[in-house]
C-alpha cells in the first residue's frame, strides 16, 4: 500500500472512523405520526392532542432515524476479536456504490407540558435536543486507506467528503384551537446550537494523483468546511487536528441561535373518517457564531510514496482511537482556518395522514412523509397501519411502509396506559430496531408522559 507518509494515513483513516460510526447515531417516525393519543405525537403535529385530557408532563423520548447507503452495516467493519474491537474494509468495499451517504436523525425529549385551555385552546412548551446531518464520501476514500493507492497508478481520484451536521436544543411552546370539526396548531421554536460542521458546496476538490514512475503522490486541493464547535483546530505544533464533539453539548443555551415554526392542522370529516397535516421547521436556520471557523485548503503538494498495508495502519502499532489527536495534518492539506460565522437550515420536514374508525377499537390509518435537506432532493416514506385496542389501557399496532431505501418495511408500536402513566415504544422497522449493528438502517422511538 503506497502512502507519503503516516500524517496523511491518520488523516484518510480518521475521515472514515469518523463516518462509520454514525451509521448507528440517529426522523420519520411514521409510526409515531398514525398515535395520535400518545403525547410525543405532538412532536409530528402541533394540532395533536390527547383526547379528554387536561394536562400532561411529558417526561424523556428519544426517537431515532439512521441509515447507509447500500447494505454495508457496522458488523461489515467493525470486527470483534476477543477483547479488542478490529476494523476490517475487506468485505465492506464491495458493497459500496462510487458515492455513498450517512444520513442520521436524532431527537431527544427531556420535557414537555401541555395543558387545555377553556375556550377550547390548549398550550404547549417543551425542550428537545436535535442531531440530524448527512455525510457523502466517495468509495475512493475507503478503498485507498484499506488496499492502498497501486490501485489508482496513473489515475487521479477525489477522496473528499460533503457533510452537513447540525446538533441543538430546540426550546418550544405552541398554541392550539379547536374550530367545530377542525383542529390547528402553532409551534414557535428557539434554537441554541451546540455543534455544526458543514463542506463548502463550491470548494470540493480533494485529488490524489499516484505517479507511475516512483509512486509519488500529488494531492491537489480546493476543499474547505465551517465547523463550530467540533473541529476547533489546525496547527504545526504537533496537535495538527484536534476533534472536539459536542463542546457546548452540556450547555442549554449558546449564541448560535435560530427559529423555527412547526404548523398542522387536524378535521374529522365525519365520525369514522379524520385527516391532518403537518409542516416542520418552516423557515428554521441557525447562525453559528460561537467557535465559529472557516477551514480552507487550496494547492498542489507532492510527496514521496511509500509502502504500508491498510491493516497495520489501522490496527497496528499505530492504532488510532477515537480521542487521538492527529498530529501534523495542517503539513498535508495546509489548511488557513479564519474566524467567520455561517448558517446552516434545518431539514423541512411534513407528514399527511388520515385515519378510518373500524370499529370503537380497531383503526386503519394512512401516513405520507416528506423530508427535504437545504442541498439534497427530497427523501419520501408512506406506510399503511392498523391499530387495536383489546382493552383501555393496551393499544398495538402494525405498518407496512414503503420509504427511498426499501419497499419491506414493517413496523410495530405498543402503548401501555396504567392509570395517567403512558408508555409506548414505535418503530418503522421492527426488525432493524434490535439489531442496530446488523442492519443498513435503523428507526425507533419511545417515550414516557403522564396524562390528566
Amino acid at each position: 500500500m503506497h502512502f507519503p507518509n503516516m500524517s496523511f494515513r491518520r488523516f484518510c483513516t480518521s475521515l472514515v472512523l469518523l463516518v462509520a460510526p454514525v451509521m448507528l447515531q440517529a426522523q420519520q417516525e411514521l409510526m409515531l405520526h398514525a398515535m395520535p393519543e400518545v403525547w410525543h405525537s405532538t412532536s409530528t403535529n402541533p394540532a395533536f392532542f390527547p383526547e379528554d385530557k387536561t394536562f400532561v408532563i411529558g417526561l424523556p423520548g428519544i426517537g431515532l432515524d439512521a441509515a447507509h447507503s447500500g447494505n454495508i452495516t457496522y458488523n461489515d467493519i467493525f470486527i470483534k476479536e476477543a477483547d479488542r474491537t478490529r476494523i476490517n474494509f475487506s468485505g465492506a468495499l464491495g458493497q459500496l456504490d462510487p458515492l455513498n451517504t450517512v444520513s442520521f436523525d436524532q431527537r431527544i425529549e427531556t420535557v414537555s407540558l401541555g395543558l387545555r385551555l377553556p375556550g377550547k385552546f390548549w398550550l404547549q412548551a417543551g425542550h428537545a435536543n436535535r442531531l440530524s446531518g448527512t455525510v457523502t464520501y466517495p468509495k475512493t476514500l475507503p478503498a485507498m486507506i484499506w488496499d492502498g493507492n497501486a490501485q489508482y497508478i496513473g489515475q487521479t481520484v477525489n477522496i473528499a467528503l460533503q457533510s452537513d451536521i447540525s446538533n441543538w436544543n430546540e426550546w418550544s411552546v405552541g398554541l392550539a384551537k379547536q374550530l367545530g370539526k377542525l383542529q390547528l396548531g402553532f409551534r414557535a421554536k428557539l434554537l441554541t446550537g451546540t455543534g455544526s460542521l458543514l463542506t463548502d458546496n463550491n470548494r470540493q476538490t480533494a485529488n490524489v494523483t499516484t505517479s507511475d514512475d516512483i509512486y509519488q503522490l500529488t494531492l491537489e486541493t480546493n476543499y474547505a468546511f465551517y465547523s463550530s464547535s467540533l473541529i476547533s483546530a489546525f496547527d504545526t505544533s504537533g496537535y495538527g487536528f484536534d476533534i472536539k464533539v459536542g463542546e457546548l453539548g452540556g450547555k442549554a443555551f449558546s449564541t448560535n441561535t435560530g427559529y423555527g415554526f412547526d404548523l398542522g392542522a387536524q378535521y374529522q370529516i365525519n365520525d369514522r373518517i379524520t385527516v391532518d397535516l403537518s409542516l416542520l421547521d418552516l423557515g428554521g436556520k441557525i447562525t453559528w457564531k460561537e467557535n465559529a471557523n472557516y477551514f480552507a485548503s487550496e494547492g498542489e503538494y507532492q510527496y514521496d510514496g511509500v509502502t504500508l498495508p491498510g491493516s497495520d495502519i489501522i490496527n497496528g502499532s499505530d492504532s488510532l482511537d477515537f480521542s487521538t489527536k492527529l498530529d501534523t495534518l495542517n503539513d498535508i492539506f495546509k489548511f488557513q482556518k479564519t474566524a467567520q460565522e455561517f448558517e446552516t437550515s434545518l431539514p423541512f420536514r411534513g407528514y399527511l395522514g388520515g385515519r378510518y374508525a373500524l370499529t370503537k377499537r380497531l383503526t386503519l390509518g394512512l401516513s405520507l412523509f416528506m423530508q427535504k435537506r437545504s442541498e439534497e432532493k427530497a427523501t419520501t416514506a408512506v406506510g399503511a397501519s392498523i391499530r387495536w385496542m383489546p382493552i383501555k389501557m393496551l393499544s398495538l399496532g402494525a405498518m407496512y411502509s414503503i420509504n427511498d431505501r426499501s419497499a419491506a418495511n414493517l413496523g410495530f408500536q405498543v402503548g401501555i396506559k396504567p392509570g395517567p402513566v403512558q408508555v409506548y415504544f414505535a418503530s418503522d422497522n421492527i426488525i432493524n430496531a434490535f439489531s442496530l449493528k446488523s442492519n443498513p438502517a435503523v428507526n425507533l422511538r419511545a417515550g414516557l408522559a403522564l396524562v390528566f
